[in-house]
This record gives structure tokens, C-alpha cells and sequence, in this order.
């Protein structure tokens, strides 16, 4: 009886010994499993942190140099578009008046630099003759002729000039001009000019060969430029 007293006791002690170690057991597996979770997840959370600020700093710093460099690209392209129009002779910046040269049936057509700076020219400008009754009063654009121009720099106060030709009428039908809108070379801002007493009568417009030439700019008078 002893014998099998002993031997219950026993189990109940091992099964005891084996309930506390799997409590244990037990126990300790969920603080390790709880602390690996919770530092795997701060690490993550760390991870991902630091992650988006890098992305963000590398994102931002491209987005900067974009813009950056975006910004001077165009800078460099509005100067240097701006140096190259600054160096052509601009219609406000220009004074205009006729006079004549001493030859029947031609015109000079003074071209004044109002500017601050120096400004060039080259090839022909447009001529259209105005007559007295204002711009819806205009006739014929004068056709340019074959004589070879080169580039004219005036600097402020300074005169370049071209000359005008045309063949006065014979005929009975004939139209006076009293004005001239002149557009400059490479420009598209026209400015009228008064003829005064050398104002041009020609044939009237029969869509035959015209009746006013142009030359390009560069025309000289004495040691004018």
C-alpha cells in the first residue's frame, strides 16, 4: 500500500512540475513573442520614418534643383532673348521724319535712335503710301528693289536712312500721297510719317508694275552713318 501511495504522490509532484514549467514556458514565450513584436514594430515604425524623410528630403531636393535649374534655364533664355531684341532698332524707339535729297522724285526717310542704347538694322523696311484722308485713305506698298544692304548700328542720337523712288503720273488719273506708314526692318509696329510739301502723286493703282521703290536701310548723305 505504501508502494502505491508513494507512487501517486509522485505523479501528482511530476504533474505539478509539469504544470508550473508550462506555465512558464507558457508565459515567458509570450514575453518574448509581446517584446519581438513590440521592437519589431518601433524598428518598422523607425524604419518607415526615416524612410519617408529620406524620400521626402530626396524628393524635395529634386523638386528644388528642378525648379532650380528650371528657373535659370528660363532666366538665361529671357536674357539672352531680351539682349538679342535690345540689340534691334525698335519702332518706339525710333524717330522718323522725311526730307528730300536733292533728286527728283526721291525721298530720304530719316530713321533717328531715341534709345539710351546703341540699336542695328538690316534689309528693307515696308513703305505704304497714305494719302490725306488718314490710314483708310492708303495706296500701294512700295516694292523693294535689287540693291544689296547691310546691318546699320546707330548708337543714341545717331540717323540711318533709306531712300524712296517713285514715278510721278502722266497720266490724267493720278492719286497724291501726303504720308507714309513705315514699318522698320524686323519689326511689326509701323509709324506714320509726314511728306509736308513733298508729297507723291502717281498713277492711280491699276495692279500693273508699281510705282514706288524702296531701298534698305544704310542710305548715306554726306558722312552720315
Amino acid at each position: 500500500m505504501r508502494v502505491k501511495k508513494m507512487s501517486a504522490l509522485a505523479l501528482v509532484v511530476a504533474a505539478a512540475g509539469l504544470s508550473l514549467t508550462a506555465c512558464g514556458s507558457s508565459d515567458g514565450s509570450s514575453t518574448s513573442a509581446d517584446t519581438s513584436a513590440s521592437h519589431t514594430s518601433a524598428s518598422a515604425a523607425a524604419s518607415s520614418s526615416t524612410g519617408g524623410q529620406d524620400s521626402t528630403s530626396t524628393a524635395g531636393s529634386s523638386a528644388s534643383g528642378s525648379s532650380t535649374g528650371s528657373t535659370k534655364g528660363s532666366g538665361l533664355t529671357a536674357q539672352n532673348q531680351s539682349a538679342t531684341s535690345g540689340s534691334m532698332c525698335k519702332t518706339d524707339h525710333l524717330a522718323l521724319s522725311a526730307s528730300a535729297t536733292g533728286v527728283k522724285n526721291q525721298i530720304v526717310v530719316n530713321l533717328k535712335n531715341t534709345g539710351s542704347g546703341k540699336c542695328s538694322m538690316h534689309g528693307f523696311p515696308g513703305v505704304q503710301l497714305v494719302g490725306p484722308d488718314g490710314l483708310g485713305d492708303t495706296g500701294p506698298d512700295a516694292a523693294r528693289t535689287d540693291v544689296s544692304g547691310s546691318t546699320v548700328s546707330i548708337g543714341p542720337g545717331e540717323e540711318t536712312r533709306f531712300l524712296l523712288r517713285y514715278i510721278p503720273s502722266t497720266r490724267g488719273s493720278a492719286k497724291t500721297y501726303t504720308r507714309l506708314s513705315v514699318t522698320p526692318p524686323n519689326e511689326k509696329v509701323s509709324e506714320i510719317v509726314n511728306l509736308n510739301d513733298l508729297a507723291i502723286t502717281i498713277a492711280a493703282p491699276s495692279g500693273g508694275a508699281p510705282d514706288v521703290y524702296v531701298d534698305p536701310i544704310g542710305y548715306h548723305v554726306g558722312s552720315g552713318k
